[in-house]
């Protein structure tokens, strides 16, 4: 499976009114800031490690899988060993005893005619249990396979929920983020008429205090509004134009990301 952490660096507009994602929105700070992103490096660096973790336990889960597969193969070939052992011990114990009592050649004679269906009728059942141990070993790959396929779900969720915890924790700790977001996503449309940016009425109030700050990448024709909406929860935002909509909410983003990481994880596994 591809890097999660990489694929993760990259969002995904999606447009609200015609269904498609318009561009990538990343959340970038204009000005770079040494220790924010150490703090991202080692958010990152959990992520990997999580995912390393799960896959390791996966792995070892499948390991003891196949190696107790093979223990109990090797088990039931000795147990077969031993009960023919024990058999053909206890057939040349009766024989002793039955040649010591036989004196009529036709008595000797049925002797061992039993004796050799009970030879044919051990080899058979020795037989029967080397396949199924044979079986169980040629299916221990499979359950190792599958063992680590069930965790790389898990994975997947655990990495976009810590992405969106790290995300929530800094758009509430410096709305400088958001106001970032926003302009990066005013960079990318084309319109050169009317523009609505639609955030959270929690952040109603600073976006619009630092509505300069959003103006200068527009053309000096554009005429832009900042409306609240309860829908642009946890950050983020919804940028409208008469060309179409830039939806650059956080969980709009991350479920676009999550279907695409669930695409590739099927394209793998075919």
């Amino acid at each position: 499976m591809r890097s999660l952490s990489r694929i993760i660096k990259s969002s995904f507009y999606s447009a609200v009114e015609d269904k498609r994602v318009i561009e990538a929105v990343v959340f970038p700070s204009s000005d770079p800031d040494p220790l924010e992103d150490a703090d991202m490096t080692l958010e990152e660096d959990e992520t990997a490690r999580l995912h390393q973790e799960r896959l390791r336990q996966a792995e070892e889960e499948a390991q003891s899988i196949l190696e107790e597969a093979r223990q109990q193969a090797r088990k039931m070939m000795e147990e077969a060993q031993s009960e023919m052992d024990a058999w053909w011990e206890a057939r040349r114990q009766e024989d002793e005893i039955v040649r010591g009592q036989a004196s009529e050649e036709g008595f000797i004679s049925g002797v061992e005619q039993g004796r050799e269906q009970g030879r044919q009728e051990a080899l058979e059942e020795y037989s029967h249990a080397l396949a199924e141990a044979r079986s169980i070993l040629a299916e221990a790959p499979a359950w190792k396979r599958r063992k680590i396929g069930e965790a790389e779900p898990f994975v997947l969720e655990l990495t976009l929920e810590i992405a969106r915890k790290v995300i929530k924790e800094q758009f509430e700790c410096d709305q400088e983020h958001l106001l970032t977001l926003i302009r990066r996503a005013l960079s990318h449309t084309q319109e050169y008429k009317t523009i609505t940016v639609a955030v959270n009425p929690d952040s109603y109030t600073y976006v619009q205090e630092n509505r300069a700050r959003l103006v200068d990448v527009l053309d000096s024709q554009v005429e832009l509004t900042v409306v609240p909406d309860e829908s642009a929860v946890d950050g983020g935002c919804i940028v409208r134009t008469s060309l179409g909509n830039i939806d650059a909410r956080v969980d709009t983003q991350l479920a676009e990301i999550k279907k695409a990481l669930l695409e590739i994880q099927a394209g793998e596994s075919e």
